[in-house]
């Protein structure tokens, strides 16, 4: 629904018109009544609207964002829009929370505070560090949205684990650059509760109860939703997200999962009458099969696999996916990079950085080496 502006004035003047004794008359109205005919005698009704406080915060995502233990400067995003008839500034808040929103498993452990809240500022859609600096939202228009980003920091933990945190948005002033101060009341006794907000930098005290009767005056008026989340640092579950206090909140979550890339190492035996005896002069034949689960490519995937003691490699006998590679260093024309460097068998699936390893798909390696 488009709302018409906070403040501006709605009049009206009524007419009426009559015969009396063998007279048409016209005759207007006025707030306090009027008896005087004649066009120009009345008076306009006139009232102010209404500063409509709307808005939400959800979650972006739509499953918890998949993170490695001890990982580092995670992110999860939300969007925050203003669907009330004023310009609003909101103040921003990020705690752990007790549930996990997309269900199991279930929240298992915190991340490590502070966890910080930045706005996109910049020109580079995702987060980006050196231009998404803000911390609280300024001057949204009605209608419009802005996103924000929880940056958290993970404890070391086992796969599987799941940290949920939640996004709180606190009303604040609007109508002119930097940091508005906190609407914690209404006109019609519906207060916000406390919160610490802009990276904890700003501390919000607890509304105080304010019940005005309807007037022609600008009167504040909270009609913000309810929201399943828990809204402020109280993580027991109970203090919930309720509707018409100055508030938002949504949930978003962290699942630590195992190492994306998993290796295995096989060996056969070649012996010189064609059998599997690990006799001398035989070959051993190694094999990696090497493999990227989950949704994220992999940067900078190099495998590194020293000759063992008592062996002799043999020369350009490095296979990658069943296409022969030199032992010399890396090129760069996609077909080689592998390289046997005296000590070590070593495969670049990342080509010197130029590419990402993608999910789903398995790397086979394999080379020889002589039993001495």
């Amino acid at each position: 629904m488009v709302y018409g502006a906070a403040g501006d004035a709605i009049s009206t003047r009524a007419t009426i018109v009559y015969d009396y004794q063998g007279n048409t008359l016209l005759q207007e109205s006025s707030p306090d009544g009027n008896t005087t005919t004649g066009l120009g005698n009345g008076a306009d009704t006139v009232f102010t609207e209404d500063a409509l406080i709307n808005f939400s915060v959800s979650t972006q995502d739509s499953s918890a964002v998949v993170v490695l233990s001890g990982q580092a400067a995670v992110v999860t995003s939300f969007t925050l829009r203003n669907d009330g008839n004023a310009v609003q500034d909101f103040l921003l808040g990020a705690f752990n929370a007790s549930a996990n929103p997309f269900g199991a498993p279930p929240d298992s452990i915190d991340t490590l505070l502070p966890l910080n809240v930045f706005v996109e500022s910049g020109t580079t859609p995702g987060y980006q560090l050196a231009e998404d600096t803000a911390v609280f939202v300024d001057e949204l228009m009605p209608g419009s949205s802005a996103i924000v980003y929880i940056i958290a920091n993970l404890p070391a933990a086992n796969a599987g684990a799941v940290a949920a945190v939640t996004l709180v948005a606190q009303v604040a002033q609007g109508g002119s650059a930097g940091e508005g101060l906190a609407i914690t009341n209404d006109n019609n006794g519906n207060t916000s509760p406390a919160g610490n907000y802009s990276n904890g930098a700003t501390v919000v005290a607890a509304g105080t109860a304010v019940d005005i009767a309807d007037s022609a005056a600008l009167e504040t008026v909270f009609n913000d939703p309810a929201g399943l989340s828990v809204e402020d640092t109280d993580s027991s579950g109970v203090v919930q997200d309720v509707a018409a206090n100055g508030q938002h909140a949504d949930s978003s979550a962290y699942e630590v999962q195992g190492s994306p890339v998993s290796i295995n190492k096989t060996v056969t035996v070649i012996d010189t009458l064609g059998g599997s005896d690990p006799h001398p002069g035989a070959i051993l034949r190694y094999r990696l099969d090497v493999s990227v689960a989950g949704s994220v490519s992999v940067n900078n995937l190099v495998i590194s696999d020293t000759i063992p003691l008592n062996t002799t490699y043999v020369p350009g006998s490095i296979v990658l996916n069943s296409v022969a590679q030199t032992d010399a260093p890396f090129t760069m024309d996609g077909v080689d990079h592998a390289q046997f460097n005296g000590s070590d068998v070593i495969v670049d699936l990342s080509q010197a950085g130029s590419i990402s390893v993608v999910p789903g798909t398995t790397y086979t390696i394999s080379f020889d080496v002589t039993i001495d």
